[in-house]
């Protein structure tokens, strides 16, 4: 007599944990941290290095990867520099979705861009931004920006 065949068991995939996003530069752990989400790499690295030596700083290359990092970033980050016009989700979405959620609305928002007409402004400020930085600035005029929108004193 032959036993009968057992049924095969399903193997449960595991539980994919993602890690916690890590700052792409940081100068130590008391650092305040900064988000950039620009879409060009050249500004983004720009940034990056000019941040990276008072803040820790996160990039991201466009508002949807951005909420998704935000949303696994504990604490989230204490400033968001946001360009306006990028693909998937663009600043102003971004922008407007972090004011929807109890946790990131506080989180000050300063925009980067290209646009600057006086109707962009007014939306950019009009969705929270402390300030609207328009393309081409000066990196001096921005860390000024950043210190002020974190309380510093410069």
């Amino acid at each position: 007599m032959t036993a009968a065949p057992v049924p095969a068991v399903a193997e449960q995939p595991a539980a994919v944990l993602v890690p916690e996003p890590r700052p792409v530069v940081s100068p130590g752990p008391t650092a305040k941290a900064v988000m950039v989400v620009e879409d060009d790499a050249s500004i983004r690295e720009m940034l990056t290095r000019s941040l990276g030596q008072d803040y820790s700083v996160y990039e991201a290359t466009d508002g949807h990867s951005a909420l998704e990092m935000l949303a696994r970033i504990k604490p989230p980050p204490d400033l968001l520099i946001l360009d306006v016009m990028m693909p998937k989700m663009d600043g102003l979405q971004l922008a407007s979705q972090l004011k929807a959620d109890t946790r990131l609305r506080t989180v000050p928002i300063i925009f980067l861009t290209g646009r600057d007409s006086h109707r962009d402004v007014i939306q950019g400020i009009n969705l929270g931004a402390r300030h609207y930085v328009t393309k081409p600035f000066k990196i001096p005029d921005l860390l000024a920006k950043v210190a002020k929108a974190l309380g510093a004193k410069k």
